[in-house]
């Protein structure tokens, strides 16, 4: 009995139907905050962020005698400022692939520190990576974009772990695992695979 198979078109088609449809990333900017405010009372997307001071660029020069307009913000003009703890936590609600986020460090009484960014899965240290001091803007202070790549469901911020030194955060970008669904639909598709592949072999 020859074998059965199924057309290659309806094999292409239904692979592409169930392809894993590729996960959206996640911006948050912190301009539809406002300023002052506590981040940690704030509604974001995808995330839960640890109390910090959510403040605009003429707020933050206000309290901190800061020259900051035009030159702190990378998305519209507001931020976070490590004002009441030292470090800032963003809590994701699902595992995350990747995260980046622009961080600028605040020099204080003439030394800057670089900023220490940790990422965790659980309660487990899974990587991290830290700014390089020589990476200088245009607010004059120290500022680099931070970018890291695994499965984490935690991102912890400070300047080493241990300090009060302030510094200052903006367009965090992350990317969210795909939906747990995916799987389920893979093998229903399959499921059904084999059942065509059998019922072209019983008229074959």
């Amino acid at each position: 009995m020859p074998s059965a198979r199924l057309p290659a078109a309806v094999i292409a088609l239904l692979f592409a139907l169930l392809a894993p449809p590729a996960a959206d990333a996640t911006h948050v900017g912190f301009d539809d905050l406002a300023s002052p405010s506590d981040v940690a009372i704030a509604s974001l997307p995808g995330v839960s962020v640890s109390t910090a001071l959510v403040l605009d660029e003429a707020d933050l020069e206000t309290l901190t005698g800061i020259p900051a307009a035009g030159t702190f913000a990378t998305s519209g003009t507001n931020g976070l400022l490590n004002t009441y703890a030292p470090d800032i936590v963003f809590t994701f609600s699902v595992p995350v692939t990747s995260f980046s986020i622009d961080v600028l460090s605040i020099s204080n009484d003439g030394v800057t520190l670089p900023i220490l960014l940790e990422a965790f899965q659980g309660a487990t240290l899974e990587a991290a990576t830290t700014s390089t001091i020589s990476n200088v803007g245009d607010s004059g202070y120290h500022e680099e974009t931070l970018f890291i790549a695994g499965l984490f469901t935690e991102i912890r911020l400070s300047t080493d772990g241990v300090s009060t030194s302030s510094f200052w955060l903006d367009s965090a970008t992350f990317t969210p695992v795909p939906e747990p669904g995916t799987a389920a639909l893979a093998a229903a598709g399959l499921a059904l695979l084999s059942g065509m592949a059998r019922g072209m072999g019983r008229r074959a």
